[in-house]
């Protein structure tokens, strides 16, 4: 890609360096004269490869007092780095933290590489290994990790190390090729304890700056995001897995912070405007999880832009949310176009307030509730409620003046719904942090009561409903087929088709979701458990059981065989019962659920079909020398489909002893 001496100098200011292989065979050469040695204690990483580039990335720190430490890079087809096919010198500045990425094109397809960082006195970072992205007409099998929701405090990280030790394992045609890394890499919350009152495993040194409440302490400063990459960077496991595999990485809201949408942070009962806050979380992702946005011509991708402050909200809130721009668009061979969206940067505040449910006399946010507040001045073909249909019914309809709700903005979701119509690859993969799974509670089964169906959580698609429908009725209309999403965020592991019409089990499935549970982050059962426990006892059955000294996650059964099911087996300990009350009508395409799992997914695509694992690995609160075991592994093929017809889920399936309610202990 040309690049003006302007955009050069923008580059390298910001920490990136072009640097290319074409017409080279570089000799090889000692560090500079002038060089310092250095340390390299968050390792190295690759990103985003392309046919002809990847980005390099590495923080090399010199010795204290210097602000700035010139970088050899080295790059060979071997690790012994006999014949480097690439020296050169860049540098590492106190401004971006010694962190520097190096956008070397100029490569060959579908090949791998090794590269290292030295400085002086022999100092050097560990090898790290990479590897192009085929040609878009090579029709290989490309096999992904992907992964999110890494906690540092909540757990060590035994995902990590079980991929790592099955990948060396395994032949050469069945090791990964790139891992999608969907968000939530580091926590911006420090929480004093656990759930469960006992201590966290692993604590997180203080905050350079930071804020302290009761519960927890916050980043609030550009050194305070630093200061998490850097931890959570320390880790040997994480180093491992970046230095064998490239990375291809979105956020979720852990990066800024919890519940975000835009610049607004929501810790409080109303939405707090922190453009600063946002700038600097920004800049702490672009400096420390690389990945090729500038370079990519013809997208809206763009790297770190300088930005300053009006004291305009509305200013200001788009300046701080339009400074680094991360959806994009890669491709991998003839089978795969890699879709990586934003769920946190254009999307429109939650649809109801917190405590909302409570105030209304419901006892969770209802679907009805949902599509009104979600649908706002367009609900009901431009006629929405003037009340809400609820407690007295004199409550006010707060979205009736609101434009409709959406996740991804406008923008951004015509680019999704362009790419994945002009896409001539076999699989369309969507990159989506956020679960597209159905998730709701079928309270309306339960009889004599005026309940109806809920979901727990408006973080993620259920509360965009109108969006969710728009999207997968276009990609329906358009003929689009082998359309996968794969998500984190939920802390679960789960399987399943979206439909058309998510309330309508007899509408036809479009699109498959695979999500995958966390790293190290407390469980979605851990969650809602400790809720039940403090504040909804009356809810606590249908999230636990306990028959013959054991302990069932129920909510398990409640997400896919319904509350009727789930209270049946609360009540006798007979999951026989339990099944013939589901499935959990409210859910349909749902095909999987464990929310007690920690781990990751592998997904394979190849001409004809899909292949995804969901690994669970053993706990994640003790340490490990020797990775940790796999539980279970849950497998599922998926067949790719043709225009006009539904795709077809088959699984789970699994290996090791399957969770619950699918063990065969449990009946």
């Amino acid at each position: 890609m040309p690049l003006s001496r302007r955009q050069l100098l923008a580059l390298m200011s910001s920490g990136t360096f072009v640097v290319s292989t074409r017409g080279l065979a570089a000799p090889f050469a000692p560090a500079p004269a002038a060089a310092l040695p250095l340390r390299f204690p968050q390792g190295v990483a690759s990103a985003d490869p392309r046919p002809d580039a990847v980005m390099l990335w590495t923080r090399a720190v010199p010795p204290a007092g210097e602000s700035r430490a010139e970088v050899q890079l080295q790059v060979a087809t071997a690790a012994d780095f006999a014949n480097p096919l690439l020296v050169s010198t860049l540098a590492a500045s106190a401004d971006n933290d010694y962190t520097l990425r190096a956008y070397v094109d100029g490569l060959q397809p579908d090949t791998r590489y090794y590269y290292r960082f030295l400085g002086a006195d022999a100092t050097v970072s560990r090898v790290g290994r990479t590897r192009t992205a085929p040609e878009p007409g090579q029709p290989r099998r490309v096999r992904v990790a992907f992964a999110s929701c890494q906690n540092y405090e909540q757990g060590y990280y035994g995902a990590w190390a079980r991929m790592l030790a099955d990948d060396e394992a395994a032949a050469p045609d069945q090791q990964i090729d790139f891992v999608l890394h969907l968000g939530d890499f580091i926590y911006e919350r420090s929480w004093h304890k656990r759930l469960d009152g006992s201590p966290n495993p692993r604590v997180l040194p203080p905050f350079p700056d930071g804020k302290h409440g009761e519960d927890n302490r916050h980043a609030v400063s550009l050194a305070d995001y630093r200061h998490l990459y850097r931890t959570y960077l320390s880790d040997p496991w994480l180093q491992a897995a970046r230095a064998r595999w490239p990375f291809v990485s979105t956020w979720d809201d852990h990066e800024f912070s919890d519940d975000n949408f835009q610049s607004y942070s929501s810790y409080h009962h109303q939405p707090k405007l922190e453009a600063q806050r946002k700038l600097a979380a920004n800049r702490a992702w672009f400096e420390y999880v690389p990945s090729v946005l500038d370079q990519l011509d013809g997208q809206p991708a763009h790297d770190l832009r300088p930005t300053e402050f009006t004291g305009d909200e509305q200013t200001d809130n788009q300046r701080a949310r339009d400074s680094l721009r991360i959806y994009r668009r890669l491709r991998w061979g003839r089978h795969l176009d890699l879709l990586l969206t934003d769920a946190r940067s254009y999307r429109s505040p939650p649809c109801l307030e917190s405590g909302m449910a409570e105030k209304l006399g419901l006892p969770m946010n209802t679907v009805p509730l949902i599509a009104i507040a979600d649908g706002g001045s367009g609900y009901d073909g431009g006629q929405p409620p003037a009340r809400l249909p609820y407690g007295d019914g004199a409550t006010p309809n707060p979205a009736m003046a609101r434009p409709p709700g959406t996740c991804l903005g406008a923008e951004q979701r015509d680019w999704l719904l362009a790419s994945a119509r002009d896409s001539s690859a076999t699989w369309k993969l969507w990159g989506n942090s956020i679960p597209l799974l159905p998730l709701r509670v079928d309270l309306s089964s339960v009889p004599f009561t005026d309940y109806e169906d809920s979901v727990f959580s408006i973080d993620a698609w259920q509360g965009y409903p109108g969006e969710a429908t728009r999207i997968v009725n276009a990609l329906q209309q358009a003929g689009v087929t082998g359309l996968v999403s794969l998500s984190g965020d939920h802390h679960m592991h789960g399987a399943g088709l979206i439909h058309a019409d998510g309330h309508d089990p007899a509408a036809a499935p479009v699109i498959a979701d695979f999500s995958c549970a966390g790293i190290s982050s407390s469980s979605l059962y851990d969650n809602v458990h400790a809720i039940a426990g403090e504040d909804h006892p009356d809810f606590a059955a249908l999230v636990e059981a306990s028959h013959d000294g054991r302990t069932f996650p129920n909510w398990n059964m409640t997400l896919l065989q319904g509350v009727l099911a789930a209270y049946s087996f609360h009540r006798t300990g007979s999951p026989r019962l339990a099944r013939w009350l589901g499935p959990n009508a409210a859910n349909p395409g749902l095909a999987f659920v464990d929310s007690t799992a920690h781990g990751y997914g592998i997904a394979e695509f190849s001409a004809e079909q899909l292949r995804v694992s969901l690994v669970c690995v053993a706990e994640v609160d003790r340490t490990f020398e020797v990775a940790p075991p796999a539980r279970y592994t849950a497998r599922f093929t998926l067949p790719l489909w043709r225009a006009g017809e539904p795709p077809r889920l088959q699984g789970p399936d699994f290996l090791g002893e399957p969770p619950f309610p699918f063990s065969p202990t449990s009946g």
